[in-house]
């Protein structure tokens, strides 16, 4: 239990960043609505993203169950956690050129973005199985076809023609999400 009170405040300041750069982001959308015109796809996969960030750092609370902590796993939990900060990153870069905050340099460079969000089931996966047999087994039949799901929503954002079609895969998305939340994860026994 003490090793994941360790990790925990880690865990914490990470996912703190990537909700903070996300949070920043869609202030500055409020902000300077002249500017952001046209960014619908951008601002749905930001709130996807802080959706998933919060949840992550909802359903993390479940590693207080492992008993056995070695560096490697420490390791993996941070590396997971840090794919939602570098997810962040890709839809609010850092930069201060005008251009670097259009939907249009999120659609030119998404490939890293999806490509880190598909990423992030195979690490869920992992860490699901980690919490153990019985945690695994309370997710059901659907877990599998969520992480599936995931992986399928990030090759279609990419594959997308444009951004209509990117926020459309994010909404869809978005509201599977927040309904898998609430049927799995609305306590945390």
């Amino acid at each position: 239990m003490e090793a994941y009170g360790h990790l925990r405040v880690l865990v914490s300041m990470i996912l703190g960043l990537a909700i903070t750069r996300v949070l920043s982001g869609l202030s500055r959308r409020i902000q300077q609505p002249a500017r952001t015109e046209g960014m619908a796809a951008q601002i749905v996969w930001a709130l996807v993203l802080l959706t998933g960030a919060v949840h992550f750092w909802w359903w993390e609370f479940a590693l207080r169950r492992v008993e056995s902590w070695h560096f490697g796993i420490y390791v993996f939990v941070l590396a997971y956690t840090s794919l939602f900060f570098l997810m962040a990153t890709l839809i609010f870069p850092d930069g201060n050129a005008d251009h670097a905050e259009t939907e249009a340099f999120f659609m030119r460079r998404r490939r890293g973005f999806y490509g880190l969000f598909a990423l992030s089931f195979a690490f869920d996966l992992f860490d699901t199985a980690l919490k153990g047999r019985e945690y695994l087994a309370a997710l059901g039949w659907e877990y599998p076809l969520r992480l599936v799901l995931g992986v399928l929503a990030a090759a279609l954002a990419l594959r997308a023609r444009g951004p209509r079609q990117v926020m459309a895969v994010g909404l869809a998305w978005l509201a599977y999400d927040i309904l898998w939340i609430l049927r799995h994860y609305d306590s945390l026994d």
